[in-house]
């Protein structure tokens, strides 16, 4: 059977949701599904699906622990362990169950394997989010600072974004986000002095939203 976007959210969201996640409507992230939960008051843990190019039967996750909820955001001095696969953080015995033996690199076919990942994402889950050096390193990253102070202002403003003229904006919401907050990152990315361009405008609400969501469960 062919995996579509539709398809695999429909079979994971029910499990995703019992293990305390929340689903988002995504377009922006590139993945083709996108939970989180909040793990603490700074960090938000966030899983964004991919479907195999190849074979359309396949997906896999991959994990982001961040002060953001902006997945693969790994540059400058942001850890790169922040973003990492569950089959990356099991050990050799548990790998041996998997086809392929010692793969980290898990794929799970959509039709018999939903419940499989759910155990592994379970088993995973507390070992990225309990590992004190990763949560140290993120916590002291400069770069991790910097996308967090923007999204605070943006969660302060949207709902008082001033009339001017808006360059970058979607001409209407997308993925159930209302316009001010477009209106908001994009007044941020202003007034903070950054380059900005409409992807980054979306980049950045998006991330706004999501926390704002996630804050007020």
């Amino acid at each position: 059977m062919k995996l579509t976007k539709a398809l695999l959210i429909k079979s994971i969201r029910p499990g995703m949701e019992s293990l305390g996640f929340r689903w988002f409507k995504d377009s922006i992230s590139g993945a083709q599904g996108l939970f989180a939960k909040k793990v603490n008051d700074d960090l938000y843990l966030t899983v964004g699906m991919t479907i195999h190019r190849y074979y359309d039967d396949a997906f896999t996750a991959d994990l982001y622990l961040s002060k953001t909820t902006t997945l693969y955001c790994t540059w400058g001095d942001i850890p790169s362990d922040c973003s990492i696969r569950p089959g990356q953080l099991m050990t050799d015995k548990e790998l041996q169950k998997y086809e392929d033996g010692y793969t980290q690199d898990i794929w799970w076919k959509c039709e018999d394997s939903v419940d499989d990942f759910l155990h592994a994402l379970q088993l995973t889950e507390p070992r990225l989010c309990n590992n004190e050096d990763l949560i140290k390193r993120i916590n002291s990253s400069k770069d991790i600072d910097e996308l967090s102070t923007i999204s605070d202002r943006i969660k302060e403003k949207h709902n008082s974004v001033p009339d001017m003229d808006y360059s970058f904006i979607p001409e209407k919401e997308i993925d159930i986000i209302p316009l001010d907050w477009f209106k908001a990152s994009e007044y941020v990315l202003r007034k903070m002095g950054r380059n900005i361009n409409p992807r980054l405008v979306k980049r950045h609400a998006s991330d706004a939203y999501i926390q704002h969501v996630l804050d007020n469960l």
